[in-house]
């Protein structure tokens, strides 16, 4: 494979357009406010990813990605030679080789871990773009999270997950077997299938591309509780879109297999909020009017969670809203 060049590098940058600041809404004030660091983030770290989102960047964490995808720190080293220019504040880490900072950079990348924990999504994805690849994958949840979570506008939320598709799909062949990036892919292409109609979800290509990623990160780690989830949620979708017979021929998609997902997702994350929320979406989605009553009981689950992070407390929300427009 060819070493990147400078101009791809700023092709990365460039290749798709953002919000500007200050159009991101805020995340809300009534909800659960969190104060994460990048000093006290490795206490909670555990607790607030279960090991499915990578390590705590620390500078052992950050060496072994070199070593296992080294054009992914090529890329990273040319990333930082321009921040002189476009971040003063982190111009020392374009100061010889990233690895003579990789304590310094672990840290922004912690307190880019941080920002998005405590509901600053704008800012941690703005840090995370800033500091190139690796800190893509903080950048760029954060960017879905509130595409999904928070933003209202439709044509808004598509444009932020197609950026994050695309994003993710540029640096892929630098790490094509690195978990989050690919997760971050599929979950970008599952929420924008959940906003398209039947017809428009087939055009994309997407179902079959989602499908086949999860299904190998499932084989990778069968207890991978975030790609269970989507998986289940994705199979559910189809079912709706498609209707049971043509979902299960053309794409196998099952409601018995949703069933299991989500059971082994509850099992191995009783306390998530999002497996129960994104199970009872899923009940409305394949039952109908006839999914209300387990999809309401679903739900009543979440009633007395408390959340770890900004994500959690914006799901709670999300529940309950669902839970009381089930009620009324």
């Amino acid at each position: 494979m060819l070493k990147p060049t400078l101009f791809l590098t700023a092709l990365l940058l460039a290749t798709q357009p953002v919000l500007a600041a200050g159009d991101w809404q805020p995340y809300p004030e009534t909800l659960t406010s969190f104060d994460y660091s990048e000093d006290s983030l490795g206490h909670h770290w555990q607790d607030l990813t279960g090991g499915f989102r990578g390590p705590l960047p620390t500078t052992d964490t950050l060496k072994a990605d070199a070593e296992r995808w080294p054009e992914l720190y090529e890329l990273t080293r040319q990333h930082l030679q321009a921040l002189p220019e476009t971040h003063p504040e982190l111009a020392f880490l374009a100061e010889g080789e990233p690895s003579d900072h990789f304590d310094a950079y672990a840290e922004q990348l912690r307190r880019t871990w941080s920002l998005l924990f405590n509901g600053q999504f704008q800012q941690a994805r703005e840090l995370g773009m800033a500091l190139g690849p690796a800190g893509y994958f903080p950048a760029l949840y954060a960017q879905a999270l509130y595409a999904t979570l928070v933003e209202t506008d439709e044509s808004t939320r598509q444009r932020l997950l197609e950026e994050v598709i695309h994003r993710t799909r540029d640096i892929m062949p630098k790490a094509p077997d690195h978990p989050m990036i690919r997760f971050g892919n599929a979950y970008g292409k599952a929420r924008i299938l959940e906003q398209l109609s039947a017809s428009e979800a087939i055009a994309t290509g997407y179902t079959s591309e989602v499908k086949d990623t999860l299904t190998t990160l499932l084989e990778e780690n069968p207890d991978n509780i975030y790609a269970l989830t989507l998986y289940a949620g994705v199979h559910a979708g189809i079912i709706e879109k498609a209707g049971s017979l043509v979902a299960r021929l053309t794409y196998g998609a099952k409601e018995s297999e949703m069933e299991t997902l989500f059971t082994e997702a509850i099992d191995l994350a009783p306390h998530y909020p999002a497996v129960y929320y994104e199970y009872a979406r899923a009940r409305l989605k394949v039952d109908g009017e006839d999914g209300h009553d387990e999809a309401l009981a679903l739900l009543e689950k979440t009633r007395d969670m408390t959340p770890d992070s900004a994500e959690e407390a914006l799901i709670l929300r999300a529940t309950q809203r669902l839970r009381q427009g089930l009620a009324n």
